[in-house]
């Protein structure tokens, strides 16, 4: 199954249309890096955001050392600006046609967890860290957020793995519907 998983991703790959990158080019974002702990801490103000967005892609489109949204809504991926800080952020839409994707199911595609892209082990190029559980600790009085982390071992850069992560939610799709 992983020797599976590993050609379908190549294949892909060869596969994606041309989207907009995000890349580290910005020498303030070079060498910041995130660990599992630090999107932990940041994973409640980003996912509970003041917009509402629900299971958002939580990237640094803009390079400014905080992180913004991406959603992706019927064919479009839409943009929100962070204009607070990376610890406290405040989103504004910044462009809802910010680029387009083509959906051929009848389905509408979303992510099915909170996604951050963000560097963990310093090599300039986004890794993902997957947001999947919340759990509510009554004694601290606050959620705590389980995280998943996959490396970006073939140095992708964060446009190629959201379109990735949105084939395979497709491809997951189409074998239920099967």
């Amino acid at each position: 199954m992983k020797n599976f998983t590993i050609v379908l991703i190549v294949f892909l790959i060869l596969l994606i249309p041309e989207i907009k990158t995000f890349s580290s080019d910005n020498p303030s974002t070079l060498n910041k890096v995130f660990s599992k702990d630090d999107i932990k801490k940041l994973a409640d103000v980003y996912i509970n955001n003041n917009l509402g967005l629900k299971n958002p892609a939580i990237v640094d489109v803009d390079e400014d050392g905080d992180f913004d949204i991406l959603i992706f809504n019927d064919g479009n991926v839409e943009y929100y600006k962070n204009t607070g800080t990376l610890e406290k952020p405040f989103f504004i839409p910044e462009n809802m046609k910010y680029d387009k994707y083509t959906a051929t199911l009848f389905l509408d595609i979303a992510l099915p967890y909170p996604v951050f892209f963000a560097d963990k082990n310093g090599d300039n190029s986004p890794d993902m860290f997957v947001i999947k559980d919340k759990i509510y600790d009554a004694k601290q009085q606050k959620y705590e957020y389980k995280v998943l982390y996959a490396e970006n071992g073939l140095n992708l850069d964060t446009g190629v793995l959201i379109t990735i992560v949105l084939v395979l939610l497709i491809i997951v799709l189409v074998i239920i519907i099967i």
